[in-house]
């Protein structure tokens, strides 16, 4: 039996990455689990092998900035399996520039990813999870909410934001009396494709960051996965509007982009 046999999960962004993860724990855990994502041959893929593996499984193409595909993957969702209790807001975008080096353009195309999305997400589920008597919404968001950086500048803010979505939605279900849940959760440096590209791993920048980390490592994909499986499932049955950081430590400790200029 998985803490999760029964429920009824849908994961953005959920091909591959951090995402991905998500997606692998909850299914192992039992859950039926509905990717959405933009890359819909490696996503059909992807979910044809959680199949023959044995999980419950789908695939639906989704555009996260789009209220209609919302409610064309809740729909499925629905279909499907016949209730919601999970949504983990993964999908999300980074553009790495400083505030003078931004654009307007590159923000709003930020904004209506990381932020735009997961409130368009929360707004499509949270009359199914209600019907379904409850569930749990995490919103994932970054290390970089506390760990500033000038490089950040767009994308920090972006997920500062739905951060504080997820606290100011887990107030709102839990004065209502949903049984709805809502935290965020912060990751750090991961070992992703990304971060696992040897270009990237020879970056002065981040030598220094890995560096930085207490725990001396990044962290593996399946870690971030149980933290995922923890708020969705009754283990976390009195944990709301809370904020939970997943980086070894880095956001304790002082941390600067040696390469940087003073002088900019």
């Amino acid at each position: 039996m998985g803490r999760l046999d029964g429920k009824v999960a849908i994961v953005t962004g959920g091909v591959r990455g951090l995402g991905g993860a998500a997606v692998a724990a909850l299914a192992a855990e039992g859950a039926a689990v509905l990717v959405g994502d933009v890359l819909d041959e490696i996503g059909e893929a992807s979910v044809e092998a959680l199949v023959r593996g044995g999980a419950r499984a789908a695939y639906v193409p989704l555009d996260v900035r789009d209220a209609a595909s919302w409610d064309s993957a809740v729909e499925t969702a629905l279909r499907l399996w016949g209730r919601v209790d999970c949504l983990v807001n993964n999908a999300g975008i980074n553009i790495p520039v400083d505030i003078e080096a931004g654009t307007a353009d590159q923000f709003r195309a930020i904004l209506e990813v990381n932020l735009i999305g997961a409130f368009l997400g929360i707004k499509a589920v949270l009359p199914a999870m209600r019907q379904s008597g409850g569930g749990s919404i995490i919103n994932v968001a970054s290390n970089s909410t506390d760990m500033i950086q000038p490089a950040t500048s767009l994308y920090g803010a972006s997920k500062a934001a739905i951060a504080n979505l997820a606290k100011t939605t887990a107030v709102h279900c839990a004065l209502r009396g949903d049984n709805i849940r809502v935290n965020s959760i912060h990751p750090g440096p991961h070992e992703t494709e990304m971060l696992t590209n040897p270009e990237v791993q020879a970056m002065p920048m981040f030598k220094a960051l890995l560096d930085a980390v207490p725990m001396g490592r990044m962290g593996r994909p399946e870690e971030f996965g149980k933290l995922v499986v923890f708020l969705a499932s009754e283990d976390s049955s009195y944990i709301t509007a809370s904020e939970m950081f997943i980086d070894g430590g880095l956001t304790a400790v002082s941390f600067a982009d040696p390469t940087a200029s003073r002088r900019g």
